[in-house]
């Protein structure tokens, strides 16, 4: 993988007092800022946030090189947004109080091969709205549906088609509390900040963050 120029990194195991994953640095600096802030503001948004670790795959035929519009991701999220959003109308309608989210978000596009890029994420909600992701799975009618739905929606293809495109890891969700620490979710997130399997050099980016 080529390298990022003009972009310091570093090599150390914290950063500004938190603590970084071992053995995966450099660390791109600019992506670790826009890390940390993005957490704060989660907890700006909402005192009591969760935040959910989730990859994202593409299928085989997705020409992501010649993308037309708006990025993929942005795709994503603006999918997601209109879900949620739709769920809270539902909720409404049936007489069931629905607490508003901001949907923050972190994300980065790794190639462990050139040819097929996959994208690692952290997607941040109210938890009084989500306190989870649900039930996992093809039709599954909680969050985790609508991410999936989500990404379906952006890639332009049927739920069936993109089954097994999103993929959760173990320990994938933490709560965040206004004024706590939250180490734990900045080390696992500084993986998203590694120089380390990243393309260099096209026309479309390898990271991303919500910014309110």
């Amino acid at each position: 993988m080529n390298q990022a120029y003009n972009m310091p990194l570093t090599t150390e195991g914290m950063f500004n007092t938190k603590p970084l994953l071992p053995k995966h640095g450099p660390y791109i600096e600019s992506y670790l800022n826009r890390i940390e802030g993005t957490i704060n503001q989660a907890v700006i948004n909402h005192p009591h946030s969760i935040a959910i670790r989730i990859d994202f795959r593409l299928p085989c035929w997705y020409d992501w090189r010649n993308e037309a519009g708006r990025p993929l991701f942005n795709r994503f999220i603006d999918s997601l947004k209109a879900k949620i959003k739709a769920y809270g109308k539902s909720l409404s309608r049936q007489g069931k109080r629905f607490h508003p989210t901001n949907v923050g978000f972190i994300w980065c596009r790794e190639f462990t091969n050139p040819n097929y890029p996959h994208y690692h994420c952290i997607l941040f909600f109210n938890k009084q709205t989500f306190r989870g992701l649900g039930e996992l799975g093809v039709g599954s009618t909680g969050l985790y549906g609508m991410i999936s739905r989500a990404w379906c929606s952006a890639l332009n293809c049927t739920q069936e088609e993109g089954d097994g495109l999103v993929h959760v890891p173990q320990n994938h969700l933490y709560h965040l509390r206004q004024g706590e620490r939250y180490d734990d979710l900045f080390k696992r997130a500084s993986y998203l900040a590694k120089h380390d399997t990243k393309v260099w050099g096209l026309a479309s980016h390898n990271f991303g963050a919500s910014r309110r």
